[in-house]
């Protein structure tokens, strides 16, 4: 969706007060690399558009303990153009099973259903990804019992620690992020892939809307204990080498991105609108029942923590999570004897 935005910003043609036509560059870099570069000079770009806020929240705390200034920030003028709640994707008839829509499901639900079921598939992405940090961060929320105000002692109390582990030995694996990879091959392999995985609740409307006749619905499960939201901010970076034709070019695709054609397409594409006045219900939008989703979840919204407190839980969650262990098998056969052994043990 946000290729197209740019593609469509670029052809209206808009020039700055000087006749300079305007343009937008994309180049995509995972949140972590963009973070980087951004840290060691070597970002070529001006703004930045990662799936979550929480993000730019790491990166002015890695600024201000660089700088050595708690008062510097990279980040400048930020706005959202779209919004997605993370969610539990899991197969129709399971979630039948474990009782929706009639009741609630949450991160116990899905405890307990991989500890009854040990055939029971579930994944979510490691925390170099917005829907697998947020989960985490959910997943403390939920070994607290709270909905605001995570602190360090709440995410290292054992009481919670516990919790989490016990959760987290459950995952089957931990994708490496790729949302759509992840569509892409639950769309290829139906329930043969996964019982359940997280993703952003834009996942499941495209899947719902592109899985072939008579495969099997995915419907979005939001959690009970509350769950936090992939904002998708677009966020300018102050530096000593932004011109003022950077700041207009920012100025005009942050109009364009909040206007009511990209706030429509934005919503097309099975995102909610950061724009209020675009209601969900607006003809042609994909969130609807049919397509998995309710418009009227989540019904518990949890806030977003300070840096400090994500930097503990990202180190935390190593040591919760389920580990595995690698061993590389040689063939030391006759068949390998010369070149082929020696190449293999370089």
């Amino acid at each position: 969706a946000f290729t197209t935005l740019v593609d469509n910003f670029n052809a209206q043609g808009i020039e700055t007060p000087d006749g300079e036509r305007m343009r937008v560059e994309v180049a995509k870099l995972d949140p972590e690399a963009m973070i980087d570069s951004v840290l060691d000079g070597s970002a070529t770009f001006q703004a930045m558009t990662p799936d979550s806020a929480v993000w730019l929240g790491q990166l002015d705390a890695a600024w201000s303990k660089q700088t050595g200034d708690e008062t510097a920030t990279a980040v400048g003028e930020t706005v959202r153009y779209a919004i997605s709640p993370v969610v539990i994707a899991t197969w129709e008839g399971l979630a039948r099973e474990m009782g929706w829509p009639d009741q609630p499901l949450g991160w116990q639900d899905l405890l307990v259903r991989a500890q009854q079921d040990p055939g029971f598939r579930w994944s979510h992405p490691s925390t170099s990804s917005a829907s697998g940090l947020l989960t985490t961060l959910a997943e403390f929320y939920a070994g607290t019992g709270k909905t605001r105000g995570l602190t360090i002692e709440d995410v290292t109390a054992q009481e919670t620690l516990d919790y989490v582990a016990a959760l987290e030995k459950t995952v089957r694996y931990y994708g490496e992020g790729n949302e759509p990879a992840l569509i892409e091959q639950a769309l290829v392999e139906g329930q043969d892939f996964l019982d359940a995985f997280v993703v952003q609740e834009q996942m499941v409307t495209y899947f719902n809307t592109h899985r072939q006749q008579g495969q099997e619905r995915l419907v979005a499960l939001y959690p009970a204990e509350g769950t936090l939201w992939e904002d998708h901010p677009l966020a300018l970076l102050e530096s000593a080498e932004l011109t003022p034709y950077h700041r207009q070019v920012f100025a005009a695709f942050r109009d364009y991105l909040l206007s009511p054609e990209a706030q429509q397409l934005v919503l097309r594409h099975g995102y909610r609108p950061a724009d209020l006045y675009t209601t969900l219900d607006s003809p042609g939008s994909p969130l609807t029942a049919e397509n998995g989703v309710n418009p009227a979840e989540p019904k518990t919204t949890l806030q977003v923590p300070s840096a400090s407190v994500i930097e503990v839980v990202r180190d935390v969650w190593w040591y919760t999570k389920r580990h595995t262990n690698v061993y590389l098998v040689v063939d030391t056969s006759g068949s390998m004897r010369g070149e082929k052994l020696a190449q293999a043990q370089v």
